[in-house]
């Protein structure tokens, strides 16, 4: 099932490079395959998994057993507005729900992991 879900996601996307989070509906079932994709790349450094999975994922065009390359770039105008959002009272979750993000991404950026905004610390 999870083979098929990341198939048919990487036919859709374009590529095989799942979002942690993602959720693929297969047959009108939810398939965390973030998730499962992010279990599988551990178990392989690891060497537990199957050769049968291995070879099943190795098929896939553009599947990568890792690193994979850094997320997208900073999104420096973004992480301004969040910081004044804050410092106008906005709560986490306020400022997540606008920007689409979660409210444990918002502490990231307010608490300085993304310190190219310059002055961006700031007590949650």
């Amino acid at each position: 099932m999870y083979i098929s879900a990341l198939t048919r996601f990487a036919a859709r996307e374009g590529h095989p490079n799942v979002p942690a989070l993602h959720i693929e509906t297969l047959d009108g079932r939810e398939v965390k395959l973030g998730a499962w994709v992010g279990y599988v790349r551990q178990r392989y450094r690891a060497n537990l998994l199957p050769d049968e999975r291995v070879e099943a994922l190795d098929l896939i065009p553009g599947w990568q057993w890792g690193p994979l390359k850094p997320g997208p770039r900073l999104n420096t105008e973004r992480n301004r507005e969040i910081v004044a959002q804050r410092r106008g009272g906005s709560s986490l979750q306020q400022i997540a729900d606008l920007h689409g993000l979660t409210r444990q991404r918002v502490h990231q950026i307010l608490s300085g992991v993304d310190a190219k905004v310059e002055d961006v610390h700031i007590s949650a």
